[in-house]
């Protein structure tokens, strides 16, 4: 996916790091949706998936990043984008630890809407479909 096109510019020492990073290094980490608007924002006719892009860390309270949005200024598309980042997140192996199960994912999904840092309507949607596509696969 796009929105994490900006890793290309944080160095893969820092991404594949195998155990807690440094205040410094998380800053590091944080800057690819800087990145990642930076590309994307050479590419003509898509300001907006730009945006979306690179705004899928804001948190509906305003604590996210880069800019600290607060869920009045989040579209749609952000909030859905910064769920499936944050699935993804969870469920993929790392190099410090195992990725979980949907399930496990959900829970945690579901207690970030519970502290208002996710949209539950994107949770809902993203969770209904996922299972719906699991449960119908052979």
């Amino acid at each position: 996916l796009l929105h994490d096109i900006g890793k290309l510019a944080i160095p893969i020492s820092i991404l594949d790091k195998d155990g807690p990073l440094t205040e410094e290094e998380y800053s590091i980490i944080k800057s690819h949706t800087y990145y990642t608007k930076l590309i994307l924002d050479k590419i003509d006719h898509i300001s907006d998936i730009s945006l979306w892009a690179s705004s899928h860390h804001e948190k509906l309270n305003g604590k996210g990043y880069p800019r600290r949005l607060k869920a009045e200024d989040l579209s749609e598309e952000c909030r859905i984008i910064g769920v499936c980042d944050i699935y993804q997140s969870l469920t993929a192996d790392r190099p410090y630890r195992k990725g979980m199960y949907m399930y496990e994912a959900f829970n945690i999904l579901d207690d970030m809407v519970n502290r208002n840092l996710i949209c539950g309507n994107a949770v809902r949607h993203f969770k209904n479909t996922l299972v719906s596509r699991v449960e119908k696969k052979p």
